[in-house]
Protein backbone atom coordinates (compact mmCIF):
# COMPACT_ATOMS: atom_id res chain seq x y z
CA UNK A 1 0.00 0.00 0.00
CA UNK A 2 1.26 3.46 -0.89
CA UNK A 3 0.39 6.79 1.54
CA UNK A 4 0.39 9.31 -0.79
CA UNK A 5 0.88 12.47 1.53
CA UNK A 6 4.02 10.98 2.88
CA UNK A 7 5.88 11.17 -0.77
CA UNK A 8 5.50 15.10 -0.07
CA UNK A 9 5.05 15.66 4.34
CA UNK A 10 8.16 13.32 4.88
CA UNK A 11 10.15 13.18 1.69
CA UNK A 12 8.83 16.66 0.83
CA UNK A 13 12.63 17.65 0.22
CA UNK A 14 13.64 14.42 -2.00
CA UNK A 15 10.70 14.29 -4.47
CA UNK A 16 10.76 18.04 -4.99
CA UNK A 17 14.24 17.28 -6.21
CA UNK A 18 13.42 14.33 -8.28
CA UNK A 19 9.90 15.73 -9.54
CA UNK A 20 11.53 18.51 -11.16
CA UNK A 21 14.27 16.55 -12.63
CA UNK A 22 13.05 14.65 -15.92
CA UNK A 23 15.48 11.90 -15.72
CA UNK A 24 14.97 11.20 -12.39
CA UNK A 25 11.19 11.23 -12.87
CA UNK A 26 11.59 9.03 -15.80
CA UNK A 27 13.69 6.62 -13.67
CA UNK A 28 10.90 6.33 -10.96
CA UNK A 29 7.88 5.63 -13.55
CA UNK A 30 10.63 2.68 -14.64
CA UNK A 31 11.10 1.28 -11.70
CA UNK A 32 6.93 0.98 -11.13
CA UNK A 33 6.98 -0.39 -14.47
CA UNK A 34 9.29 -3.34 -13.08
CA UNK A 35 6.81 -4.04 -10.45
CA UNK A 36 10.16 -5.55 -8.51
CA UNK A 37 11.84 -7.48 -11.06
CA UNK A 38 15.38 -7.18 -10.27
CA UNK A 39 17.24 -6.80 -13.79
CA UNK A 40 14.47 -4.85 -15.00
CA UNK A 41 15.17 -2.43 -12.09
CA UNK A 42 18.92 -2.54 -12.86
CA UNK A 43 18.39 -1.61 -16.52
CA UNK A 44 15.88 1.55 -15.28
CA UNK A 45 19.27 2.25 -13.07
CA UNK A 46 21.71 2.18 -15.74
CA UNK A 47 19.85 4.15 -17.71
CA UNK A 48 18.20 6.90 -15.35
CA UNK A 49 20.45 6.42 -11.79
CA UNK A 50 21.14 9.66 -10.04
CA UNK A 51 21.68 10.77 -6.21
CA UNK A 52 18.04 12.17 -6.45
CA UNK A 53 16.97 9.25 -7.25
CA UNK A 54 18.68 7.26 -4.71
CA UNK A 55 17.67 9.98 -2.03
CA UNK A 56 14.23 9.58 -3.08
CA UNK A 57 14.12 6.00 -2.98
CA UNK A 58 15.81 6.11 0.12
CA UNK A 59 13.72 8.46 1.86
CA UNK A 60 10.06 7.18 0.43
CA UNK A 61 10.55 3.17 0.60
CA UNK A 62 13.18 3.01 3.30
CA UNK A 63 13.11 5.74 5.94
CA UNK A 64 9.91 6.92 5.85
CA UNK A 65 7.94 4.08 4.23
CA UNK A 66 5.88 5.63 2.36
CA UNK A 67 5.19 2.38 0.20
CA UNK A 68 4.74 -0.60 2.20
CA UNK A 69 3.83 -4.17 1.17
CA UNK A 70 1.96 -4.76 4.37
CA UNK A 71 3.71 -7.42 5.29
CA UNK A 72 7.29 -7.25 7.22
CA UNK A 73 9.82 -10.05 6.37
CA UNK A 74 10.38 -12.46 8.20
CA UNK A 75 14.08 -13.94 7.28
CA UNK A 76 14.99 -16.49 10.08
CA UNK A 77 14.22 -19.59 8.16
CA UNK A 78 15.62 -18.23 5.31
CA UNK A 79 18.92 -18.01 6.85
CA UNK A 80 18.95 -21.27 8.83
CA UNK A 81 20.07 -23.79 6.20
CA UNK A 82 22.66 -22.25 4.71
CA UNK A 83 25.33 -23.51 2.74
CA UNK A 84 28.25 -25.50 4.54
CA UNK A 85 31.30 -22.78 4.92
CA UNK A 86 34.75 -24.21 5.55
CA UNK A 87 35.95 -23.02 8.95
CA UNK A 88 39.60 -22.35 7.90
CA UNK A 89 38.73 -19.06 6.28
CA UNK A 90 39.71 -15.50 7.46
CA UNK A 91 39.08 -12.27 5.98
CA UNK A 92 42.54 -11.94 5.03
CA UNK A 93 41.91 -14.61 2.57
CA UNK A 94 39.58 -11.91 0.38
CA UNK A 95 42.05 -9.17 0.17
CA UNK A 96 43.12 -7.92 -2.63
CA UNK A 97 41.79 -7.66 -6.52
CA UNK A 98 39.39 -10.49 -7.75
CA UNK A 99 37.48 -11.00 -11.02
CA UNK A 100 34.81 -12.98 -10.69
CA UNK A 101 34.50 -15.74 -13.62
CA UNK A 102 31.86 -17.84 -12.81
CA UNK A 103 28.33 -16.90 -11.47
CA UNK A 104 24.62 -18.83 -10.28
CA UNK A 105 22.10 -16.64 -10.02
CA UNK A 106 21.97 -14.60 -13.33
CA UNK A 107 19.38 -11.56 -11.84
CA UNK A 108 22.96 -10.71 -9.82
CA UNK A 109 26.07 -12.86 -10.20
CA UNK A 110 26.40 -12.59 -14.02
CA UNK A 111 27.19 -9.32 -15.10
CA UNK A 112 30.16 -9.15 -17.23
CA UNK A 113 33.69 -7.20 -16.43
CA UNK A 114 33.30 -7.88 -12.44
CA UNK A 115 36.19 -6.70 -10.58
CA UNK A 116 35.85 -6.84 -6.98
CA UNK A 117 38.97 -5.29 -4.47
CA UNK A 118 38.75 -5.96 -1.17
CA UNK A 119 40.81 -3.88 1.57
CA UNK A 120 41.41 -3.95 5.41
CA UNK A 121 39.33 -2.29 8.06
CA UNK A 122 40.02 -1.44 11.74
CA UNK A 123 37.57 -3.45 12.90
CA UNK A 124 39.19 -6.37 11.01
CA UNK A 125 36.61 -6.60 9.21
CA UNK A 126 36.36 -5.52 4.94
CA UNK A 127 35.42 -3.12 2.37
CA UNK A 128 34.72 -4.43 -1.07
CA UNK A 129 34.97 -2.22 -4.17
CA UNK A 130 32.84 -3.48 -6.82
CA UNK A 131 33.01 -2.77 -10.38
CA UNK A 132 30.57 -4.17 -13.26
CA UNK A 133 28.50 -3.69 -16.81
CA UNK A 134 25.53 -3.65 -17.79
CA UNK A 135 25.40 -4.17 -21.47
CA UNK A 136 23.21 -1.70 -23.55
CA UNK A 137 20.25 -2.93 -25.62
CA UNK A 138 21.52 -1.89 -28.80
CA UNK A 139 24.88 -3.70 -28.64
CA UNK A 140 26.57 -0.44 -28.93
CA UNK A 141 28.72 -1.12 -25.50
CA UNK A 142 27.80 -0.96 -21.34
CA UNK A 143 27.32 0.76 -18.58
CA UNK A 144 30.09 1.32 -15.86
CA UNK A 145 29.05 0.60 -12.44
CA UNK A 146 30.62 0.93 -9.39
CA UNK A 147 29.32 0.10 -5.38
CA UNK A 148 30.67 -0.44 -2.51
CA UNK A 149 29.89 -2.65 0.39
CA UNK A 150 30.86 -2.92 4.18
CA UNK A 151 31.79 -6.61 5.55
CA UNK A 152 32.03 -7.40 8.80
CA UNK A 153 34.27 -10.69 10.37
CA UNK A 154 31.38 -11.94 11.94
CA UNK A 155 29.10 -15.01 11.68
CA UNK A 156 25.82 -13.76 11.61
CA UNK A 157 22.97 -14.36 14.17
CA UNK A 158 23.09 -18.20 13.24
CA UNK A 159 26.12 -18.87 13.37
CA UNK A 160 27.19 -19.72 10.10
CA UNK A 161 28.39 -17.19 8.07
CA UNK A 162 32.45 -16.62 7.06
CA UNK A 163 31.45 -12.84 6.88
CA UNK A 164 28.29 -10.64 7.15
CA UNK A 165 27.81 -8.19 4.76
CA UNK A 166 26.03 -4.38 4.61
CA UNK A 167 25.36 -1.86 1.32
CA UNK A 168 23.33 -0.01 -0.35
CA UNK A 169 22.44 -0.23 -3.83
CA UNK A 170 20.62 1.84 -5.56
CA UNK A 171 19.56 3.75 -2.66
CA UNK A 172 18.23 0.71 -0.61
CA UNK A 173 20.09 -1.05 1.85
CA UNK A 174 21.10 -5.17 1.51
CA UNK A 175 21.93 -7.28 4.23
CA UNK A 176 23.86 -10.68 2.86
CA UNK A 177 25.81 -13.80 4.58
CA UNK A 178 28.67 -14.94 2.79
CA UNK A 179 29.22 -18.65 3.06
CA UNK A 180 33.31 -19.72 1.56
CA UNK A 181 32.31 -22.99 0.07
CA UNK A 182 36.17 -23.73 -1.00
CA UNK A 183 39.49 -21.96 -1.47
CA UNK A 184 42.91 -22.47 -3.42
CA UNK A 185 45.76 -20.63 -4.14
CA UNK A 186 44.33 -18.55 -6.82
CA UNK A 187 40.66 -18.92 -6.18
CA UNK A 188 37.71 -18.30 -4.31
CA UNK A 189 34.33 -19.96 -4.32
CA UNK A 190 31.65 -18.14 -2.38
CA UNK A 191 27.85 -18.84 -1.98
CA UNK A 192 25.54 -16.14 -0.37
CA UNK A 193 21.83 -15.46 1.09
CA UNK A 194 20.63 -12.07 1.31
CA UNK A 195 17.17 -9.80 2.03
CA UNK A 196 16.50 -6.44 0.93
CA UNK A 197 12.53 -4.77 1.26
CA UNK A 198 11.36 -6.93 -1.82
CA UNK A 199 12.93 -10.29 0.03
CA UNK A 200 15.17 -12.55 0.18
CA UNK A 201 17.41 -14.13 -2.73
CA UNK A 202 20.93 -16.27 -2.70
CA UNK A 203 22.81 -17.11 -5.34
CA UNK A 204 26.94 -17.94 -5.45
CA UNK A 205 29.89 -16.96 -7.58
CA UNK A 206 33.62 -18.01 -7.65
CA UNK A 207 36.84 -15.50 -7.63
CA UNK A 208 39.84 -16.38 -9.15
CA UNK A 209 42.90 -13.72 -9.66
CA UNK A 210 43.13 -13.48 -12.98
CA UNK A 211 40.08 -12.86 -15.83
CA UNK A 212 41.05 -15.73 -18.01
CA UNK A 213 42.08 -18.22 -15.04
CA UNK A 214 39.55 -20.96 -16.42
CA UNK A 215 41.59 -21.65 -19.45
CA UNK A 216 43.56 -23.55 -16.84
CA UNK A 217 41.99 -27.01 -17.10
CA UNK A 218 43.38 -28.19 -13.27
CA UNK A 219 42.34 -25.01 -11.95
CA UNK A 220 38.59 -25.27 -13.05
CA UNK A 221 39.08 -28.90 -12.31
CA UNK A 222 39.85 -27.72 -8.47
CA UNK A 223 36.81 -25.07 -8.34
CA UNK A 224 34.46 -27.47 -9.80
CA UNK A 225 35.41 -29.59 -7.17
CA UNK A 226 34.71 -27.04 -4.40
CA UNK A 227 31.24 -25.68 -5.92
CA UNK A 228 30.19 -29.54 -5.93
CA UNK A 229 31.84 -30.19 -2.33
CA UNK A 230 29.61 -27.14 -1.61
CA UNK A 231 26.02 -28.40 -2.65
CA UNK A 232 26.18 -26.98 -6.11
CA UNK A 233 26.08 -28.38 -9.69
CA UNK A 234 29.53 -26.71 -11.93
CA UNK A 235 27.34 -27.09 -14.85
CA UNK A 236 24.91 -24.52 -13.23
CA UNK A 237 27.47 -21.98 -12.87
CA UNK A 238 27.66 -19.88 -16.07
CA UNK A 239 30.32 -18.07 -17.42
CA UNK A 240 31.03 -14.36 -16.88
CA UNK A 241 32.43 -12.05 -19.72
CA UNK A 242 35.45 -10.72 -18.61
CA UNK A 243 36.96 -9.45 -21.43
CA UNK A 244 36.23 -5.83 -20.70
CA UNK A 245 36.46 -3.78 -23.91
CA UNK A 246 36.72 -0.10 -24.31
CA UNK A 247 33.40 0.65 -25.02
CA UNK A 248 32.17 1.32 -20.90
CA UNK A 249 30.35 5.06 -20.34
CA UNK A 250 29.65 6.02 -16.49
CA UNK A 251 26.15 4.50 -15.35
CA UNK A 252 23.26 7.07 -14.83
CA UNK A 253 22.16 9.85 -16.21
CA UNK A 254 24.73 12.64 -16.81
CA UNK A 255 24.36 16.07 -16.31
CA UNK A 256 23.75 16.46 -19.83
CA UNK A 257 21.25 13.38 -20.58
CA UNK A 258 19.47 14.83 -17.63
CA UNK A 259 18.66 17.83 -19.25
CA UNK A 260 18.01 15.88 -22.77
CA UNK A 261 14.94 13.27 -21.44
CA UNK A 262 11.45 14.98 -22.01
CA UNK A 263 8.13 13.54 -20.06
CA UNK A 264 5.52 11.40 -22.08
CA UNK A 265 2.23 11.31 -20.95
CA UNK A 266 2.27 7.51 -20.55
CA UNK A 267 5.06 8.74 -17.71
CA UNK A 268 2.08 10.82 -15.73
CA UNK A 269 -0.13 7.37 -15.79
CA UNK A 270 2.55 5.02 -14.83
CA UNK A 271 3.80 7.75 -12.07
CA UNK A 272 0.24 6.38 -9.91
CA UNK A 273 1.27 2.75 -9.47
CA UNK A 274 3.71 4.52 -6.93
CA UNK A 275 0.75 6.40 -5.35
CA UNK A 276 -1.93 3.59 -5.93
CA UNK A 277 -0.24 0.34 -6.28
CA UNK A 278 -1.92 -1.79 -8.93
CA UNK A 279 -3.71 0.60 -10.53
CA UNK A 280 -2.41 0.05 -13.60
CA UNK A 281 -1.48 -4.04 -15.24
CA UNK A 282 2.56 -4.66 -15.83
CA UNK A 283 2.70 -4.67 -19.38
CA UNK A 284 4.23 -8.19 -20.75
CA UNK A 285 6.73 -6.56 -22.67
CA UNK A 286 7.71 -3.34 -20.73
CA UNK A 287 11.63 -2.77 -22.02
CA UNK A 288 12.95 -0.17 -19.58
CA UNK A 289 15.24 0.88 -21.94
CA UNK A 290 12.66 1.08 -24.98
CA UNK A 291 13.87 3.37 -27.67
CA UNK A 292 17.25 4.36 -25.47
CA UNK A 293 20.27 5.86 -27.56
CA UNK A 294 23.60 5.48 -27.07
CA UNK A 295 25.31 7.94 -24.41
Amino acid sequence: KAEPKCFFNECGDQSKACFGNPACLKGITCLGNCRGEQLCATQCFARFGSERLNDWLSCTLEEKECVTTGVKQDTSAFYSAPPPAIREFKPSDLEGKWYKVLGYNPKYDTYPCQINTFTTRSDGGLNNDILFRVPKPDGSGSWQNNFKETMADSKGPQGKASMTVEGKMFGLTFHEQWYMLGMGDDFRVVAYKGDTQQGPYEGAFVYTKAADSLNDAGLRSKIDAAVKAGGLNPSEMQLIDNTCPADATASGASIEDQGKEKLEWKDVFELTEWFRPGTLKKQADFDPNAGIKSM
